[in-house]
């Protein structure tokens, strides 16, 4: 007989399909997290173990703080649950960031990137990263409100992501990105022309420039059915701050589960949210990033 409120004692894939993460990870955050968590959570004996799978369990599946409580593994009042998930996301955010969200510096590893991944997926050279935006659903806040309106007329934080070609998020740095069109050409990102002539040069690159973006796009889906309290089906009621270290604590439980080789099969991809191209870029910024899209595709595309 298993201890039924262990969440180990689990098969692997129940474990899995409960938490997104696999035992050895989640064994992990316990080693890292549990050392930086204050002992008692107020005058409740929730064990900081538990806690980091309440918060988990929230991540997931995005449910009412009181649904997740009274989960039958980690019976909890609904206060102890809101709790739970803002100590979990300040523990993620403030210990582990830096060792799983890592923009590459070295050469190797950018020679790595564009040669594995991008110039094998569709003979895009160069390319470090994809680059992209979502919104996040949120509560009206009450500070700055006005603020967290997107174009839909919907409170939400905007996410910017860059995220690599095995759909690892990176953390975003002045170097060669991929962008769509709702992004200003800058040297900096590259973004496709528009209306360019059949069978041209410029056409051949925007067919693979569209190949090689789907990557952010794949990202953003895997990543909101990965972790569904960021997939917009409810708000999220927390202050525009601890959104963000939830979003963040997701890309960072999203990028540990790539390297660990967790699967999730999705059904269908949902439509991202692009910012409306209207950013202001100075003339110059602007000739160079023209100058160094057309060296790409001079040397590539001709």
């Amino acid at each position: 007989m298993r201890d039924e409120n262990d969440p180990f004692n689990l098969p692997d894939r129940g474990f899995i399909d409960l938490f997104r993460l696999n035992k050895d990870l989640v064994s992990y955050l316990f080693r890292k997290l549990v050392p930086h968590m204050s002992e008692s959570l107020r005058v409740t004996k929730i064990t900081r173990e538990i806690r980091i799978f309440i918060a988990l369990r929230f991540f997931c599946t995005g449910n009412y703080q009181r649904g997740i409580g009274e989960e039958f593994l980690l019976s909890s009042s609904q206060q102890v649950v809101s709790r739970c998930i803002v100590e979990v996301s300040e523990a993620i955010t403030e210990n582990i960031s830096e060792e799983w969200i890592i923009f590459p510096t070295t050469e190797e590893r950018k020679l790595d990137i564009k040669r594995r991944g991008f110039m094998e997926k569709a003979g895009f050279l160069g390319i470090i990263g994809c680059i992209d935006c979502t919104h996040v659903a949120i509560l009206a806040p009450t500070d700055q409100e006005h603020n967290y309106v997107n174009r839909k007329e919907i409170h939400s934080k905007h996410v910017q992501i860059v995220c690599s070609f095995n759909l690892e998020i990176l953390s975003e740095r002045n170097t060669w990105l991929i962008g769509d069109s709702g992004y200003p050409l800058q040297p900096w990102l590259l973004t496709p022309f528009e209306n360019p002539l059949p069978d041209t040069p410029e056409s051949r690159y925007n067919y693979d420039h569209k190949i090689t973006r789907s990557d952010v796009e794949r990202y953003n889906a895997y990543f909101k059915e990965r972790f569904r309290c960021v997939s917009g089906e409810r708000n999220l009621r927390y202050a525009p701050d601890k959104v963000g270290r939830i979003v963040n604590s997701c890309a960072i439980l999203h990028n540990m589960c790539i390297r660990a080789g967790i699967e999730i099969i999705i059904d269908e991809f949902e439509k991202i949210d692009v910012p409306n191209g209207n950013e202001y870029v100075p003339n110059v910024v602007l000739n160079e990033g023209r100058q160094v899209q057309q060296d790409v595709v001079n040397r590539y595309f001709r």
